[in-house]
């Protein structure tokens, strides 16, 4: 089994969850290729995908979006996995919020989605330009003071625990296994 783990991360947050997650697939002897969606060349290779994808503005970067649409045939009946990594995740509801209306319907329904998930990503106000500023404003619940919205926020072991949940899907037991 061999297994494409691409991101889209603006920051480098979504690329850190990526590589966590490869981790946890080649621990169990699962072949990973994790890459930046913007330099993958072709996905015949590969039996599954882990896509992530950070969210600015309520919606995936673009690279992902071209991504899915470009490579939409070659996914076919291949099982895909998705995650993204939103900071609304950590507000009340936000959870709910990003998964009902930041996955993308129209570019998911014809393909073979097994799971997906939002985690909660990181945050340095310091690094985030005024336009992105001003999005982040827009979508802002202000139950929490602005500043406390530094930092990194992602859940590891959620991480970790999302992951080893892959590798149990993506098992094909050898014949050794077979009753």
């Amino acid at each position: 089994m061999k297994v494409l783990i691409g991101y889209a991360s603006a920051h480098g947050s979504t690329a850190e969850v990526a590589h966590a997650i490869g981790r946890v697939l080649l621990e169990n002897d699962i072949q990973v290729k994790v890459a930046d969606v913007r330099t993958v060349g072709t996905v015949e290779e590969f039996d599954a995908f882990i896509l992530g994808s950070a969210v600015h503005a309520g919606t995936w970067l673009p690279e992902m979006s071209s991504f899915l649409k470009g490579y939409h045939d070659q996914f076919l009946g291949k099982p895909i996995y998705l995650f993204v990594t939103c900071i609304r995740v950590m507000e009340q509801h936000g959870f709910d919020h990003v998964m009902e209306y930041y996955m993308i319907p129209e570019l998911l329904t014809k393909l073979n989605i097994q799971d997906k998930i939002a985690f909660a990503g990181k945050l340095k106000l310091e690094e985030v330009d005024w336009n992105e500023r001003w999005t982040l404003a827009a979508r802002y619940d202000g139950a929490t003071w602005p500043s406390t919205l530094t930092g990194d926020f992602r859940d590891w072991e959620k991480i970790r625990g999302w992951a080893a949940k892959i590798v149990e899907n993506l098992q094909i037991p050898t014949r050794s296994d077979a009753p």
